[in-house]
């Protein structure tokens, strides 16, 4: 029985035409208005890139940062990789973050396989073994200076801190790479190669 069809105790009802209109509100409320709570408290992407298809679980790969593989520099590029990423049919890196391939070292890289934080454009030059006379200039330096955990080098206001042993251990004559860039504990890399990634060259 329709809602306009109903009687009983002298009770009104609604007009189907008001009920089927109250009921559609509710529904595009529903929709939107959880959308609209979504984006203003920065769950996730909602698009997926592609419209209308809501995407809650994603990676989000970063920008910014290099690496050096075999004499070869690559960048990282900013994405993101919606979820599930090995659906069928994927290719078998559909789950990595891209890299792209900035250029080739003509002796090797300083570290090899370590990822840092370094501009795109200067990451083939700093990654990439200087000649033996064509390194970084630093100047000697020793005074204590503090370090962060699980940081081996790191590189401030020109001075590069040796965090084992808690000093500045030379100032770059250019300035830093990165300002604020670091070395992690986990890089095999000797105090040259640390200069080499560090400072400006």
């Amino acid at each position: 029985m329709l809602p306009e069809q109903r009687r009983g105790g002298g009770g009104r009802c609604l007009p189907v035409s008001l009920f089927v209109a109250l009921l559609a509100l509710l529904c595009g409320c529903e929709r939107g208005c959880a959308r609209s709570w979504l984006d203003s408290h920065g769950v996730g992407d909602t698009t997926g890139g592609q419209k209308g298809g809501p995407v809650l679980n994603a990676i989000d790969c970063p920008d910014g940062l290099a690496r050096c593989v075999e004499g070869v520099v690559e960048v990282s590029r900013l994405t993101t990789i919606p979820q599930p990423c090995n659906q069928a049919g994927a290719g078998a890196g559909a789950c990595a973050c891209p890299w792209e391939r900035a250029g080739d070292c003509d002796r090797g890289c300083v570290a090899e396989e370590a990822t840092f934080l370094v501009e795109r454009d200067r990451a083939l030059v700093q990654l990439c073994a200087p000649a033996p006379d064509a390194g970084p200039k630093v100047l000697p330096a020793l005074q204590p200076a503090d370090c962060d955990e699980d940081v081996l080098y790191r590189c401030a206001s020109g001075a590069v801190v040796a965090c084992e042993q808690h000093a500045v251990v030379a100032r770059c004559e250019r300035g830093c790479a990165t300002e604020g860039g670091d070395i992690g504990t986990d890089v095999r890399i000797d105090r040259e190669g640390a200069f080499a990634i560090l400072c400006s060259r």
